[in-house]
């Protein structure tokens, strides 16, 4: 299968099922780790400057008000492991991977000030078939932070993974597909949880499903058509413009289509 290429443009719910459920591989371009970078010297700048930035050199939530004494890239690892609070059962690998690919998708905007070798290494985790072990239930707000973190965790070594069929410690995982644990640069870590991509996964997914489904029932219904010999003047794009319904009209002519091939 040809790799699939992101060039922050962004992709379509087809992309993120490819992804997803047919193992297929991603690339970035050149262009989009250029865009990063300088996105990311900005943060720094502003960062050497004494400019507070949330989630870089201030706390979260209520504590934004807060300065973050010490090393800002531990505090990535404690804002982290803070959030790894997920319980129940864990996602399926599908889900995972379409969290994983929404995720990289909309870092390849360019806009979340992500250093780019976390960008590549969470490419790379996906490409191996690296699937954190992603619990299903726990939230602490708007977005999908506490679900995420278990991208996050996989990504430095830490939590578990599914690979090659089996659950083991992220760092075997890592190890294994010759992988290195990503070192977290100060607002990093924010980055990667603070989305809503494990939902935009799963939305994607469910809209392709029933989007075949819809497709699927409107061929059985031309073939029930065909056989019992409807009145096909039922259908005539007349009717179904006088009223208000575009979905009706869409659906009318779906069925034409089917009829007249």
């Amino acid at each position: 299968m040809t790799p699939l290429v992101l060039t922050g443009a962004g992709v379509s719910i087809e992309d993120v099922a490819a992804v997803a459920r047919s193992a297929g591989k991603v690339e970035i371009t050149p262009a989009v780790i250029e865009k990063l970078g300088k996105a990311r010297q900005v943060l720094d700048d502003a960062a050497a400057g004494g400019q507070q930035i949330y989630g870089l050199n201030t706390g979260l939530g209520a504590n934004l008000g807060t300065a973050v004494e010490g090393d800002a890239g531990a505090f990535q690892r404690q804002l982290l492991d803070g959030r790894g609070a997920a319980v129940g059962n864990p996602l399926p690998a599908q889900l995972v991977r379409a969290a994983m690919f929404a995720r990289i998708a909309m870092l390849s905007a360019g806009g979340s000030g992500l250093s780019p070798h976390v960008l590549t290494a969470l490419v790379d985790l996906l490409n191996a078939g690296i699937h954190p072990v992603m619990p299903s239930l726990g939230s602490i707000g708007a977005g999908d932070l506490v679900l995420m973190t278990a991208i996050a965790h996989t990504l430095i070594g830490e939590g578990d993974a599914d690979y090659q069929g089996r659950r083991m410690p992220s760092a075997k995982a890592l190890m294994m597909a010759r992988l290195a644990p990503v070192s977290l640069a100060p607002k990093d870590g924010l980055s990667l949880i603070n989305a809503s991509a494990v939902s935009t996964g799963a939305g994607a997914l469910a809209l392709v499903d029933a989007l075949s489904a819809l497709e699927q029932q409107e061929q059985a219904g031309a073939l029930t058509m065909e056989a019992f010999g409807a009145n096909r003047t039922i259908l005539d794009p007349r009717l179904h413009l006088a009223r208000p319904a575009a979905c009706q009209q869409v659906a009318a002519k779906a069925l034409r289509d089917l009829l007249t091939r």
